[in-house]
């Protein structure tokens, strides 16, 4: 809708200015209005995706992975308690999406049918072994949350080998995996770590900070403008 309009730069310039406000507010907002700052700033990347709306395949999934990713917060960040499962499954479906859009992004049919084989294989393991560690204790969150996770690992790694062609895209995704990186960290720092005081991994996490929310607000902000067209593009 935008990609070629002169306003581009500045609306984008402005949209990163914002983002950048919203994230320092994340970490210095009172508590109780912390979750609405947090929650504005997934939900104003997703609405600024739309003002560049392009009738494309790469587009759309995009967009949907950023309105898909909104309704995670929305049971993640919003709603208290928060509510996982629901969560995972949007995820899952915005690492879909971006994993079609990998795909899609492929030069050949070879290339396409080795990513392919690639992502499925991986992703199979990844849920064998989730049965395999957890036995009995498997449930539908753990599969999806392992679905999930895995997938954004091999869109980190696909995106990189197309950096060239999409370096906004793989930074982005790469900032997401940080994210829940940090948050997994977390998680095993408060169930699974005993000597938690001489731990690696708490002293890692371990900040006057919300370090996840670092690397979740500019990978939500970078793909959401990661299609923009360059000004050399628009003129070719």
């Amino acid at each position: 809708m935008l990609n070629n309009s002169k306003f581009k730069l500045p609306l984008v310039s402005v949209f990163l200015c914002l983002e950048l406000a919203l994230g320092i507010l994340v970490q210095t907002a009172p508590a109780d209005a912390v979750r609405w700052v947090s929650f504005s700033c997934v939900l104003l990347a997703c609405l600024f995706c739309l003002l560049f709306w392009e009738r494309s395949p790469l587009f759309i999934l995009t967009q949907v992975g950023l309105i898909c990713t909104v309704f995670a917060d929305v049971f993640l960040v919003v709603l208290e308690p928060i509510i996982q499962l629901p969560a995972m499954v949007f995820f899952s479906v915005t690492q879909t999406c971006y994993a079609t859009r990998l795909y899609l992004c492929q030069e050949t049919q070879n290339v396409r049918r080795v990513h392919l084989i690639l992502r499925i294989s991986i992703t199979l393991m990844a849920l064998l072994l989730t049965v395999i560690v957890l036995g009995k204790g498997t449930d539908a969150l753990s599969l999806v949350s392992l679905f999930y996770y895995a997938n954004l690992i091999l869109n980190v790694i696909f995106a990189f080998t197309m950096v060239k062609k999409c370096p906004l895209f793989a930074l982005g995704l790469l900032l997401f995996l940080l994210c829940d990186t940090v948050i997994g960290l977390n998680v095993m720092a408060d169930s699974y770590i005993t000597d938690a005081q001489n731990s690696f991994i708490l002293k890692l996490i371990d900040v006057d900070f919300n370090l996840a929310w670092v690397f979740y607000v500019p990978s939500q902000a970078l793909i959401s403008i990661s299609l923009i067209k360059n000004e050399r593009t628009v003129r070719s």
